[in-house]
């Protein structure tokens, strides 16, 4: 199975729209970003996370809700195989693009990530200081909370009934985790560097994912029918069905330096007290 891992806010669900519009037609991608359905051979790249609860259910022996994240870790394995079955069952659509947020790691020495049914993860990263400004309206937060929980080594998200939890840690932790991978093919890029430069960028993506008969022409139109400003105008007339009911609109900037205007400075100054050497790996100070 093909993943985007990252944390969030840093562009997942950019990747894999881009991905999606890039075999679908214009019909089928309003649709599958308008409904949440896995019928057959409908498009579904938008709707697969490897945190849905029923797929663990259904190798769990116990209800989920009298089980802890350890005992959901050691599930993982299993309910991963579900997922892979579910896909390859429901739909011919490649390439397929899972959604996760975890970590690159362990717990309680079990890895999350198993070569068995991990091929290749993208993995997006964003300037922290923007993160804070997205994540802080997706949970209903402000700033300071934000950045406390970026900065927490026990982080883990798994608010919405229908998910198991994910495990996030600390942003330098979770970024780092994923530059450091080495038993999984891993393709990292920078939301700036997809903002600036999207068609080259996400034509890297595809190529690392192995699409076939990939072409620059198509590359750039998957990228102009998933513009920021048109996913806005789609929310607003259909909605989106990863927006959380804490958010008031899934698609809200987009933006690779609106913290700049957002962030309070003293938000901004302990982001980079707590990240700075990987945001300075990273070329953001």
């Amino acid at each position: 199975m093909q993943f985007v891992a990252s944390y969030p806010k840093s562009g997942n669900t950019w990747v894999r729209l881009v991905a999606a519009a890039y075999t679908l037609s214009d019909d089928a991608l309003m649709e599958s970003l308008t409904s949440y359905s896995a019928a057959a051979d409908l498009p579904a790249t938008l709707q697969y996370t490897d945190v849905e609860r029923y797929q663990y259910q259904t190798v769990s022996p116990f209800p989920l809700s009298k089980v802890d994240f350890p005992v959901e870790v050691r599930l993982r394995p299993a309910a991963l195989l579900v997922l892979n079955r579910e896909k390859n069952l429901t739909t011919s659509q490649r390439p397929i693009l899972i959604k996760s947020h975890h970590i690159h790691g362990q717990v309680d020495n079990i890895d999350l990530w198993n070569t068995t049914w991990a091929d290749h993860v993208v993995n997006p990263v964003r300037d922290p200081r923007e993160i804070c400004c997205s994540f802080a309206a997706h949970r209903d937060m402000d700033y300071e909370e934000t950045a406390e929980l970026m900065n927490d080594p026990m982080a883990r998200m798994g608010e919405e009934d229908e998910r198991v939890n994910s495990l996030l840690t600390t942003w330098s932790t979770h970024v780092r985790s994923w530059l450091n991978a080495d038993e999984i093919p891993v393709h990292t890029v920078k939301y700036e560097d997809l903002q600036a430069n999207p068609v080259d960028e996400f034509y890297d993506i595809l190529d690392f994912l192995e699409v076939p008969d990939l072409t620059e022409e198509r590359v750039e139109d998957a990228v102009e029918r998933t513009r920021f400003e048109r996913m806005q105008e789609m929310e607003a007339e259909h909605g989106f069905h990863e927006r959380t009911a804490d958010q008031a609109q899934f698609f809200r900037s987009g933006q690779t330096a609106g913290w700049k205007d957002e962030l309070p400075t003293d938000v901004a100054r302990k982001i980079e007290d707590d990240h700075g050497a990987v945001m300075e790996r990273l070329g953001y100070l």
